[in-house]
């Protein structure tokens, strides 16, 4: 999209980024009157390039009948045929799932799948720590020992071409289902279904790897019925999985857009009736019970939950939180995930102070980061690396050292392709892998030096194309007369947001303070302004944005990028503003002290 850049003197240092073309007002009246919707959501549908009434619709009222078929992910078909042959002939199937929210959904839906059919199956989720991410040699073989016929990989496996074969050379059937990048050399399995598989791209190429899982669930049980028409029993367990697919999808962070916005939009109305009884005791733990559930939700609370098992224990404990039909183990394990999370909170911020503290005494800011010490915990790097990339806008990986072997998370900035970086560099590594936004790798001790120099050089010599200045990408201008109820409560039809679909940012200009501002919240962490624009008073929260209220008074004019909100926390909603970044509209600089102070949304979907 072409562009225009507005640099301010803002509070954040952020670049503001305008669109450069205009919506046409003739155009964005045309939508507003056919859609029956406010001038508004016409307008920021244009700016998303949702520019005619079907397409709107289809965005705006998402409908299940428009999920994709499960052949359309290619070589989902011949999984599903070894998978449901495996059940009717009683072959021990082991389900090996990745350690995150997405491996563990993935592997809770194929469980429940296989226990419902009276399979012969178990599980198997590496250790974070001890095992590291994706299939290894060693846990191949294992399994093999175990009497496993079939192995059932999700959300990994795709790059995995040694412990495939050493799969097949100790006689297992082998069955990839993931979604990560992969080599031009694909693993020696007997099926693989991935949604972008030798460039013969699905319907999807979004899907996550718990979405593949949920079709590959969806494709057995026609089988196993017979028909494409599903017994009762089976269509009521896929619905109910488009919670877990809403989990995982929000979780691995991928783009909120056509079927898996359907998916998501769906599984978030799971989340709150659903029969499984571990989501209702994650939901109970976490606070939501008889709450409204929506993507922040999942992934700045119930997300990190069921992450904080595979990153500071093992993942194991959340995939029997999903799959037991014992309320009691349900609630304490859930409570045990409440207490590692908590602890993965205080973890992540002890390291996070220690590793911003590093990167400011450095007497210039390279052009990647990449920071290592033998006492940080692996199972926060990669949240730590993105609380770097936040703060400092630049590619970072986050290392610990066990004296032999180095292992650990990076995390990105849009327009520099991680996943590219890591092949460029693997020569130097044990092993690597991901996508453009993150990824990881082991290396050698020995070889930390050459990976730094070597990671960093390639990140000189291909910087994003956005440069390294962090920017707020803004949907358009909002006016005084926008200011209204109605107008920001049809703007909730735009949700889930997430990735590929962000909240939106409006710039609006000229504000005046009306009142000193205020600071409110623990600690006084966040600031509520009282505004006037033409005549139009308007109340504004700035979450973290505490610090800035002595930089604020009455009469002063600011420009703002804000979110939109209605509050109804009193009897009559009204419309609010949720500041994410300022200036003064004389161009005049704002001082500030160097704390760390991001917007919300601005930070990684974790909590």
């Amino acid at each position: 999209m072409n562009s225009q850049h507005t640099e301010p003197y803002s509070f954040l240092k952020r670049k503001w980024v305008l669109p450069q073309t205009t919506v046409d007002q003739a155009q964005h009246i045309t939508l507003a009157r056919s859609l029956g919707r406010h001038p508004l959501t016409a307008r920021l549908l244009l700016a998303r390039n949702i520019g005619t009434p079907e397409s709107a619709r289809q965005f705006l009222e998402p409908e299940f009948k428009n999920i994709l078929p499960p052949q359309s992910i290619p070589g989902l078909d011949a999984c599903a045929d070894i998978i449901a042959r495996a059940v009717k002939e009683k072959q021990k199937i082991t389900i090996y799932g990745d350690y995150d929210v997405d491996g563990i959904t993935g592997t809770t839906m194929l469980y429940r799948l296989l226990e419902a059919a009276g399979a012969l199956f178990d599980t198997y989720i590496p250790h974070r720590i001890d095992e590291g991410y994706g299939l290894s040699v060693e846990a191949v073989q294992d399994i093999a020992r175990r009497g496993t016929q079939v192995l059932l990989t999700v959300d990994c496996g795709i790059t995995a071409l040694q412990a495939v074969q050493a799969g097949r050379d100790s006689g297992m059937t082998i069955v990839i289902t993931d979604h990560h990048e992969y080599e031009s050399r694909l693993p020696p399995a007997h099926a693989i279904a991935h949604p972008r598989l030798d460039g013969c791209a699905s319907g999807n190429t979004d899907l996550c790897g718990a979405g593949v899982a949920y079709k590959l669930a969806w494709a057995v049980a026609a089988r196993l019925c017979g028909s494409d028409k599903l017994s009762a029993s089976y269509r009521e367990m896929l619905i109910e999985f488009t919670a877990l697919v809403a989990l995982a999808t929000v979780a691995d962070v991928v783009p909120l857009r056509g079927e898996n916005r359907i998916l998501v939009s769906y599984g978030l109305k799971q989340l709150s009736r659903c029969n499984i009884l571990g989501i209702k005791a994650l939901v109970r733990a976490a606070g939501f019970e008889n709450r409204a559930i929506d993507g922040t939700a999942v992934g700045f609370s119930l997300g990190p939950r069921l992450n904080a098992a595979g990153r500071m224990g093992h993942a194991d404990m959340a995939v029997e939180l999903l799959t037991t039909q014992d309320s009691a183990r349900a609630d304490e394990i859930a409570e045990y995930l409440e207490a590692q999370n908590k602890d993965r909170q205080n973890t992540e911020r002890k390291i996070t102070a220690e590793a911003i503290e590093f990167v400011r005494q450095l007497p210039q800011l390279p052009p990647a980061l990449v920071l290592c010490r033998k006492n940080w915990h692996a199972g926060v790097v990669g949240i730590v690396a993105a609380r770097l990339v936040d703060q400092f806008h630049r590619p970072s990986f986050v290392l610990t050292d066990d004296g032999q072997i180095i292992s650990g998370s990076g995390r990105s900035v849009p327009g520099f392709a991680l996943h590219e970086a890591i092949n460029h560099c693997r020569d130097l590594l044990i092993s690597g892998g991901g996508h453009a936004a993150a990824g990881g790798i082991k290396l050698q001790s020995a070889q930390l030096d050459a990976f730094i120099a070597k990671f960093c050089a390639y990140a000189s010599d291909k910087p994003p194309v956005g440069g390294l200045v962090p920017v707020f990408e803004i949907d358009g201008e909002l006016e005084p007369s926008d200011i209204d109820y109605q107008a920001f409560s049809e703007l909730e039809a735009m949700a889930p947001f997430g990735c590929g679909n962000p909240k939106p940012k409006f710039l609006i200009r000229g504000v005046q303070v009306a009142a000193p501002p205020r600071r409110m919240g623990a600690r006084g962490a966040h600031m509520l302004l009282q505004l006037k624009t033409n005549g139009r008073a308007v109340r504004a929260v700035g979450f973290r944005l505490g610090e800035a209220e002595p930089l604020l008074a009455p009469g002063m004019l600011l420009d703002m990028v804000v979110h939109v909100s209605v509050d109804r926390y009193y009897h009559q909603p009204r419309a609010e503003l949720h500041i994410v970044d300022f200036s003064r509209s004389d161009g005049q600089s704002l001082h500030r002290q160097e704390a760390v102070c991001v917007p919300p949304d601005v930070v990684l979907n974790e909590s």
